[in-house]
Order: C-alpha cells, then sequence, then structure tokens
C-alpha cells in the first residue's frame, strides 16, 4: 500500500516507526505523570451520576471476559471496558487537557491502551512493560494533538474535538503495542476516519450524554486497531481526499505543517495540562484570576458589585453564558464561568465535593454571586482557551482587573508535588470502594514507579469493591 499519498501520512510512519528510545526523556516523564493522573479520575469516576446506568448496560450486554473494568473489577469484552473507563475518566471533567487543540487526550487513548494491553496478555501474544505502554501513550498523544492543532482554527466550537481525533490517538497507541506496520496503521488510522464524531449539543444542555462522548472514541480506537489487525482496508486519503478532514469540517482549511514540523523532535504530549480544577479547562483561567485577585488585593466577596469576564471563542461558547440549575447541576457548574468564578471568590480552591449536585442547589449565596457576572467575548481570532480578562467593580467603587495567559496546571505553570497528592487523594477519596491505606501506596507506587515496570500490574489498578 502507498501511504504517502495523505497530508496525514508522516503521522502513520510517526506511530508505526518511531523508536521507543526517540523519545526525550523529559517527554517520557510528564507522559508517565499524565497516566497517573487519568488513572485516578477514572477511579474518582466510579461513584459519578451516569455511571451505574453505562456499566449496567454494558454487563446486561455480556462480552468474553478480556478485560477489567477499573475500581469494580467487572470484566468483559476490550471495546465494552475501553467504553466504561473512558466515560468514567471523563465523568468528574477532572481529565487533562491540551490547551491549544482544546483536546482531552488521556481520556481516551489510556482506556483503550489498558483495555488492549490486557487483552493482549490474557491470548498470551505479548508482555508489555511500563515503558513500552508509556511510550505508546505519549505518541498516540503526539498524533491526537497534532491533528488538533491542524484544524482548531477553523473548527467549530459545536464540534467536540476529544471524540474527532481520540480514535487516531487511540489507534496510533494501540496500533504500537500491537506491532502494526506502515501499511497496517494507515488501515487503522481510515478506520479511526470512519469513527470519528462528536458535538456540544449535550453540553450546552447540560445532559450526562456530554461525558459518555469520550467513551465511544476509545470503544472506536480498540475496534479499529483489531479490524486493521485482521487486514480490513479503510480510506487512505483522510486529509487531502474529496471528504477528508478539511472538505467536512473546516471549510477546505488545515494548518498541514502541524502534521509534519519536527515531528520526532518535538512533542505535542510535552503540552499537555494536568487539571487543578474538576471544572471545565475553559473555566480554569476564569478561576486562576478570581484566585490571582483575591491573592493581590484586599476585599471580600461580600464587597464585589460587579464582574465582567472577557473570554476567547472557544471558551466563549462552552462556560460563557448566565447561570442556570437545570437536570444535572454537576454539569450546569462546571461548564460555567460565572458560577466558577463565584464559588472561587466564596469557597477558595476548588474540589470535588464543590460539584456535588446538592452542594449545589443548596449554595444560594454562590447562585446569587454568579448572577452578578456577566461574559464578553473578545479576542475573536484566538483558537484557544486564553487569554481571560476578569474585572471587579466593588461596591465603594474600586475597579480591579487582571488577564491569565497561561492557566495553573499547564507545562509552564504545572502543579506542585503537593497539589498532585492533594489531587490522587481527593480522586481516591470519591472512587467506589473506600481503599486501605495500603491499597492506596501500592496504587500510587506502581503508577510512580511505571517506567520501570516489567509489566502493566492491572491487578494492582483494578483492586475492586464488591460487586453490586
Amino acid at each position: 500500500m502507498n501511504t504517502n499519498r495523505d497530508s496525514i501520512s508522516a503521522l502513520i510512519r510517526h506511530a508505526a516507526c518511531i523508536g521507543g528510545e526517540q523519545i526525550p526523556d523529559d517527554v517520557m516523564q510528564w507522559t508517565a505523570l499524565l497516566f497517573k493522573d487519568t488513572v485516578s479520575c477514572i477511579l474518582a469516576g466510579g461513584t459519578a451520576d451516569g455511571i451505574p446506568a453505562i456499566r449496567d448496560s454494558f454487563l446486561l450486554w455480556g462480552g468474553h471476559p478480556q478485560a477489567t473494568v477499573l475500581g469494580f473489577g467487572d470484566k468483559t469484552s476490550a471495546p465494552s471496558v475501553a467504553f466504561i473507563n473512558a466515560v468514567m475518566g471523563h465523568a468528574r471533567d477532572f481529565d487533562d487537557t491540551h490547551d491549544a487543540a482544546v483536546h482531552h487526550g488521556c481520556v481516551t487513548i489510556v482506556p483503550a491502551l489498558l483495555a488492549v494491553t490486557e487483552l493482549m496478555g490474557t491470548t498470551g501474544r505479548s508482555n508489555v512493560s511500563g515503558r513500552e505502554f508509556i511510550a505508546a501513550l505519549a505518541i498516540g498523544l503526539d498524533v491526537a494533538n497534532r491533528i488538533g492543532m491542524a484544524f482548531i482554527p477553523y473548527l467549530d466550537t459545536g464540534w467536540l474535538p476529544t471524540t474527532l481525533w481520540g480514535p487516531f490517538g487511540c489507534v496510533a497507541a494501540c496500533g504500537r503495542l500491537m506491532g502494526f506496520d506502515e501499511s497496517t496503521m494507515a488501515n487503522a488510522f481510515g478506520l479511526a476516519y470512519s469513527a470519528i464524531h462528536g458535538n456540544r449539543q449535550a453540553l450546552i444542555e447540560g445532559k450526562l450524554a456530554k461525558r459518555i462522548q469520550p467513551g465511544f472514541s476509545a470503544q472506536a480506537g480498540v475496534q479499529a486497531a483489531y479490524f486493521a489487525a485482521s487486514g480490513l482496508t479503510a480510506a487512505t486519503e483522510i486529509v487531502d481526499g474529496n471528504y477528508g478532514i478539511p472538505a467536512l469540517y473546516t471549510s477546505g482549511q488545515c494548518d498541514r505543517e502541524w502534521l509534519t514540523d519536527n515531528l520526532g523532535i518535538t512533542f505535542e504530549t510535552s503540552r499537555v495540562s494536568i487539571k487543578p480544577y474538576p471544572s471545565c479547562r475553559c473555566t480554569h483561567a476564569v478561576i486562576d484570576a478570581a484566585m490571582t485577585l483575591m491573592r493581590e488585593h484586599a476585599f471580600t466577596w461580600q464587597d464585589i458589585s460587579k464582574g465582567i469576564i472577557h473570554l476567547p471563542p472557544q471558551a466563549m461558547g462552552q462556560v460563557g453564558h448566565p447561570f442556570q440549575i437545570r437536570d444535572n447541576p454537576t454539569v450546569d457548574a462546571q461548564f460555567n464561568a460565572p458560577y466558577t468564578a463565584a464559588l472561587t471568590f466564596i469557597h477558595g480552591k476548588l474540589v470535588l465535593d464543590d460539584f456535588r449536585p446538592e452542594a449545589i442547589r443548596s449554595r444560594d449565596d454562590i447562585v446569587k454571586l454568579a448572577t452578578q457576572f456577566v461574559c464578553v467575548e473578545f479576542e475573536k481570532e484566538a483558537s484557544g482557551l486564553v487569554p481571560v480578562d476578569m474585572a471587579i467593580i466593588l461596591k465603594d467603587g474600586r475597579r480591579m482587573e487582571v488577564r491569565i495567559t497561561t492557566p495553573k496546571g499547564g507545562p509552564d505553570n504545572p502543579l506542585t508535588n503537593e497539589e498532585m497528592t492533594m489531587k490522587f487523594t481527593d480522586c481516591l477519596n470519591h472512587a467506589v470502594k473506600k481503599y486501605s491505606v495500603d491499597e492506596r501506596d501500592a496504587i500510587e507506587a506502581l503508577l510512580n514507579n511505571i517506567l520501570d515496570a516489567e509489566s502493566i500490574d492491572i491487578g494492582t489498578l483494578t483492586t475492586h469493591a464488591k460487586k453490586d
């Protein structure tokens, strides 16, 4: 097969051919940290709304016991487990983000990789070391985020980048573990293209379907990889074809240099941010702005008369609307700039319990303060989530302003070790099982030392509660 016909061919070769030893150590270290963060997010998602319905449905349908649902210990087919774990990972909105591509990569790729790793072990095909696993994740993230960067300036806000590019990241990562040559990888990419999807309509309506969508992508990625391994052929002109991505999604526009420039030298994996707050990443610069104003000026939240939040288009489209409580208060709050600003001014740094439905319904003070904030779109040419400007006017007439260009959590403004530990603890405190100290230590030790592990210890990661 000629894989040189399309602009995406360089990424196909990259996924199939780059050696693990060619990935810089700092990229591997950051990817290992992203893996640890994602596992904790999956475990935290086990108790989130909507998960029982998803889990019960897949267990009703059944499947060969090929892989394990984290936290619960249920075993079913690899594509099904990838789906469930991805939904759990996204359910709390604590999962990582490539800020410029507006893309959640690990929430699709990690569940797919874990399912494929376990399936490969049960079929006796291969043992996957921790370093091989992390290398596959690093390449999958690089592929998906590069594709995301090529199209994000031209993508309508209504499209969901995570579910558009997630299947590509999954097949790039899983295909590496499965030993794909370039030809097989090309078919896997084509099959992934057949499965891309996703929109933000459920998000703006505050529906739980929003958290389900990465599950479709993780499942599709596993399926596409195994279909390609079985010899199924697929489209190869994913970018340049008559019905390629630009023609269908971005009015023919594409920054193709993102698909090729410095490939194998610089990795978009290194620009993935770890979330410090369990809400939409678009709210994080807003939260940082509120925390900065409180730190630098002497006032209380009761002193605030009015707040103005300036947001770029991507953020405005997701979180810039007036706050209202609908069917799912958690989604309403997580995806609202006025509410998260008000919550920060009143409560300080945000944790998972701040977004419990009952906590949102009972806080009239936060809701009232949120109504005093308005959002205005600006920087209309910006395709990412920043800059964000916030101004507050106090009742005594004082006006205070701040601009945030580097939100907390990215490589240029990372979480401290203490903040990472606090997040990990917060996540495990919301898992379906109440872990003992020894169990927590075992999980954390495995994740901290993943690069030195001879194999991925699914047993430790799937320490589970008694079945319902």
